[in-house]
């Protein structure tokens, strides 16, 4: 009895913590706190620091994913890692090949720190696999994180992805607001001819 309500309570205070982590982590990106936190980090070192501040706590919260108490959903199963495993690919290959669409310099912060100057707004971008499908990087998430619970079917895990994927959802929309102030017309024309998160819509018009 003792182990399942520990097991219980910790996968709560798992779901706790990694609600607070994407809560922290989009906040961290709304303009106004970036504003707000101008006169402490200097545009020109924002993305470098909020990349740095994401990986640190995203360790965090791994190492919080391994202390949490887990459960098995369901029997082990020798076909199920198969597929999974195909999803975790397929996923990566996805970020791997979206990634190759942004200027990594500037998504990363290094960009910003050898210049001197803060980052620019780009173009809007709609080639490549954003031709296929709004935030391709959401999407290989997605794929690899359904993968792995395929791969480790536990309860913590099936939390971490509930809980990633309502993010997804929430922060995609949340940064489709600003893209739209950014973009204006153009950006609401790219909303109704390409899917936001799943690129597999049959669509009559063309970019």
């Amino acid at each position: 009895m003792f182990p399942l309500i520990f097991n219980a309570m910790s996968t709560l205070i798992f779901a706790l913590v990694l609600i607070a982590y994407y809560a922290l982590h989009s906040l961290l990106a709304a303009d106004r706190v970036k504003a707000a936190l101008s006169s402490f980090i200097t545009p020109r070192y924002y993305r470098l620091w909020y990349n740095l501040m994401a990986t640190a706590l995203f360790a965090a919260l791994v190492a919080c994913y391994f202390f949490t108490g887990k459960t098995a959903l369901w029997s082990p199963n020798r076909l199920l890692p198969y597929p999974g495993g195909l999803l975790v690919l397929s996923g990566a290959v996805w970020v791997f090949r979206a990634l190759g669409g942004y200027n990594l310099g500037e998504f990363t912060g290094l960009a910003q720190l050898k210049s001197g100057a803060a980052p620019k707004h780009e173009s809007l971008k709609i080639s490549g696999l954003n031709a296929q499908v709004r935030h391709p990087l959401y999407f290989g998430t997605l794929l690899i994180i359904w993968g792995v619970f395929f791969i480790v079917p536990t309860d913590a895990m099936l939390v971490f992805c509930g809980v990633s994927m309502a993010y997804v959802m929430v922060g995609s929309r949340l940064e489709e607001r600003k893209l739209v102030a950014q973009f204006g017309e153009a950006y609401q024309k790219y909303q109704i001819v390409v899917p936001m998160l799943v690129p597999f819509k049959w669509r009559k018009k063309r970019l």
